[in-house]
């Protein structure tokens, strides 16, 4: 079938930044139960493969139950990679299956409006959008308001066996699959080695040695500040105040999902931290409103020490075209706070792709989740600095020696927002709010803990806030 070009974004559109993601997990079901509903799914010349495991790119998908693997579909997503990936991507499926085709329509940047549109898209009815990437924050909130195809039924339970345990989890609701993890991401830390080396300092490995460390740069006058990350009033201090809390010890949210948990000693301690990291001139007041562009801005024009971001981060600021500090620049798992284990845990970010319930075309939309989460997509994705979400990829040594995120990101210990409940917006924004709050000294760090308790509790039971 004849296709026109595909739509590009519009020059000087950003690239989608996973400052705004962030995982959704849920209590997983027996992996028999899946097993189960998935073999009987599948059609009788598939049910020995499926009771025997099939390979990650096997065949798995009922053709009777969702129409022919064939047609054209429409891939919304927002733009990621290098540029052009997404077209690369599509070019290579549609190679392999000459039968369909795939317009790529780049979403927005913001995912709030892109959210948005979706929803307003799908809940009206409409099958214009077949298949879209999501956030992974987005799971219980799109399988509350039905905007997601449960795939179970279509995918034999091995799988999930491709992706590492937490990640196939994540994307679950009410004991559902909602979505395929496509790629994935997580937070690093970014710093100086040229500096550390000339001062023989080691990277730090607790937030202490880190705050210690950024004020002796400082007073060698080596740096204007010390630290810089996302503590803005918004999605990504969420992201940021989950790896730090998690790092002490702490939590937003009860284990069990049912109650506030936030106002803890273990975080009045991270908050009395960043506070004080505030007040001695280690963070720059600015970091107060610095999301991921400003915060890499400051890094990579060689005004901080150290840098928290996501894995973008390495390549950008090791790239002379961009960066001041190319070639100087070294990345480390996140610190744990003294009297924990090192490394601190990173925000286990990504994004899925999701299916419209109202496609006429899920066959098609099947075969191509299938190969995009299989071997060959998963390398084209490694190979542009993009973290491919199946383990077989993530944990290859070749990949792992080419990259130097890749190869932490493997063994990175992983933390997830409490993104487990349809509320999870409100959730967040009680976390932000409040803390952001505290940082610019609008609210003690006490009261601050306080009021997100409150507001957090109020979401989780349903109230407005």
């Amino acid at each position: 079938m004849e296709r026109g070009p595909p739509r590009r974004r519009p020059s000087g559109h950003p690239r989608g930044h996973p400052e705004e993601h962030a995982l959704a997990t849920s209590l997983p079901r027996s992996r028999a139960r899946r097993r189960a509903r998935a073999c009987c799914a599948l059609p009788a010349a598939l049910l020995a493969a499926a009771a025997c495991g099939t390979a990650a790119g096997s065949a798995a998908v009922d053709p009777q139950a969702v129409g022919p693997a064939s047609g054209r579909i429409t891939w919304y997503a927002i733009n990621f990679g290098p540029e052009g990936l997404p077209e690369r991507l599509i070019s290579a499926f549609e190679e392999d299956h000459p039968d369909i085709s795939v317009e790529y329509q780049p979403a927005p940047n913001n995912t709030d409006t892109m959210r948005a549109t979706l929803t307003t898209e799908i809940s009206g009815g409409s099958g214009a959008i077949d298949v879209y990437n999501g956030d992974i924050i987005w799971p219980a909130q799109f399988g509350s308001a039905t905007l997601a195809m449960p795939l179970d039924e279509h995918l034999p339970d091995d799988f999930w066996d491709r992706y590492p345990e937490q990640r196939a989890e994540a994307v679950e609701y009410e004991g559902e699959h909602l979505a395929a993890p496509l790629y994935g991401d997580a937070g690093f830390l970014y710093y100086r080695k040229d500096l550390l080396q000339r001062h023989g300092l080691e990277v730090p490995r607790t937030w202490e040695e880190l705050a210690e460390t950024a004020a002796r740069l400082q007073d060698e006058g080596e740096v204007k500040y010390g630290y810089v990350a996302q503590w803005a009033n918004y999605e990504g201090l969420t992201v940021n105040w989950t790896e730090l809390s998690a790092a002490a010890g702490g939590r937003s949210i009860s284990r069990d999902g049912d109650r506030a948990a936030i106002d803890s000693p273990a975080n009045r301690r991270v908050l009395d931290f960043m506070r004080g990291m505030l007040q001695d001139d280690v963070v720059p007041s600015a970091t107060n409103s610095f999301q991921e562009p400003q915060s890499l801005q400051t890094f990579v024009e060689g005004d901080a020490a150290f840098h928290r971001n996501w894995s973008h981060g390495y390549s950008e600021s090791n790239n002379p075209e961009v960066s001041r500090v190319a070639g100087k620049v070294g990345v480390a798992p996140l610190p744990a706070f003294e009297g924990e284990e090192p490394p601190g845990p990173s925000a286990l970010a990504g994004w899925n792709l999701m299916v419209n319930p109202h496609s006429d075309a899920v066959g098609a939309v099947l075969a191509f989740i299938e190969w995009m989460t299989g071997d060959e997509a998963q390398r084209i994705l490694a190979e542009n600095t993009v973290l491919p979400a199946v383990r077989d990829v993530l944990e290859d040594p070749g990949l792992r020696r080419e990259n130097p995120v890749l190869d932490l990101a493997a063994d990175v210990p992983l933390v997830a927002r409490p993104a487990e409940t349809p509320r999870y917006a409100q959730v967040s924004n009680g976390i932000f709010t409040n803390l952001n709050a505290a940082l610019t000294g609008a609210t003690s760090p006490r009261s601050a803990l306080r009021a997100a308790e409150e507001d957090i509790q109020r979401a989780l039971e349903g109230d407005a806030l």
